[in-house]
């Protein structure tokens, strides 16, 4: 069994603006979505799905990412994609045949004879798109990678060069000091009445998964400390709650300013989920977007501190390496794998997001 790390995403901006002031026509992830399945449909080999070519104006030096799969779950409208990110030559990763069929899984690694054949060498990323709740994820395992930017700006590059969904003017032009040439592309607005070019933007950010009740249960038990930063002033306000036990404590930091001393202090604590649960809204209330050195952090035996500020509960996706008749040792997966590997967990590590749209609504 293989654990596969989830970290989820919101796109900040995906869409078309207008360069000089606020104007935006958002694109729904779902459309951009199945306008790349559809596209996919008709690539024949793994090389045939790079988005460029060398002869493509200004594209030349960029890095190689290929699709590797892309499948809808109709039950559900997910997506998952595997991009294949070129790295040179080998030099001990895995490949796949450059002329391969898409439906073909079978990886070179860099010791294997592999004679005369065109290998395109690489590493694997994937991620899973949930259009339903306008959020995405990356998958890492022990022989793929995560970068969001190579799926961001995959998604840029289709949707400039490829996608049907929407009109686009290309052009050609130089760049400044004589250092080539590159294509400018931009898409006519369709709201009636506007005018002038829109450029289509595709930034994410990490999505902060909300906590639960099970996650809080899970982590609750776990903890040996809490460890509390703050500014204190001559004047201390009393707190009720497990936080008054941090008052009247002896001063930690020698740091002293004319107002105020930073203090860290740290306590033994085998909190309650109830008592987990205050001390992380105390910290949203209180200390977030504060003073960087105020903060709230916790300890687990055996680690160090987690600050509250870079708290994020970590999603697994287990996947099973038993495939076919035999067991698979290369560590990559198919989207039908990942996606039975889903059966049993989406609904798990999709319940904080379902929760908190449902909190919206009521």
């Amino acid at each position: 069994m293989s654990e596969g790390l989830v970290t989820f995403f919101k796109y900040k901006s995906l869409g078309f603006a207008r360069r000089g002031d606020d104007y935006f026509e958002p694109l729904s992830m779902d459309v951009m979505l199945d306008s790349l399945h559809k596209w996919f449909q008709d690539r024949i080999s793994l090389e045939d799905t790079l988005l460029w070519d060398d002869q493509t104006v200004g594209y030349s030096k960029r890095k190689k990412v290929y699709l590797k799969a892309i499948e809808r779950d109709e039950d559900t409208g997910d997506y998952m994609l595997i991009l294949w990110r070129a790295i040179g030559h080998g030099n001990g990763v895995y490949g796949i045949k450059a002329d391969a069929g898409l439906e073909d899984n079978n990886f070179y690694n860099a010791d294997d004879n592999v004679g005369k054949a065109r290998v395109i060498w690489g590493e694997a990323a994937y991620y899973w798109f949930v259009p339903s709740l306008d959020i995405f994820a990356s998958i890492r395992f022990s022989n793929s990678v995560t970068d969001t930017e190579i799926m961001n700006r995959f998604m840029r590059d289709y949707v400039e060069l490829h996608s049907d969904f929407r009109q686009r003017k290309v052009e050609e032009k130089d760049r400044k000091g004589g250092k080539g040439k590159y294509l400018s592309i931009s898409f006519a607005p369709t709201k009636q009445g506007e005018k002038g070019n829109l450029w289509f933007q595709a930034y994410s950010e990490q999505f902060k998964k909300p906590t639960t009740t099970a996650d809080l249960e899970d982590l609750s038990g776990k903890i040996t400390h809490f460890v509390k930063r703050d500014v204190i002033s001559a004047q201390v306000v009393q707190q009720g709650g497990w936080t008054k036990l941090f008052k009247g404590l002896p001063f930690v930091s020698s740091q002293v300013t004319r107002a105020n001393r930073r203090v860290e202090v740290n306590i033994e604590a085998k909190p309650t989920v109830k008592e987990l649960k205050d001390l992380i809204d105390l910290y949203e209330r209180e200390y977030a977007d504060g003073d960087e050195w105020r903060n709230i952090g916790f300890k687990k035996e055996n680690s160090g501190v987690v600050w509250l500020d870079k708290f994020v509960v970590k999603s697994i996706l287990p996947v099973n390496d038993l495939a076919g008749r035999g067991r698979d040792d290369t560590g990559h997966y198919t989207t039908e794998r990942l996606f039975k590997a889903m059966e049993f967990t989406r609904d798990n590590l999709l319940s904080a997001f379902i929760e908190k749209e449902q909190e919206a609504v009521g």
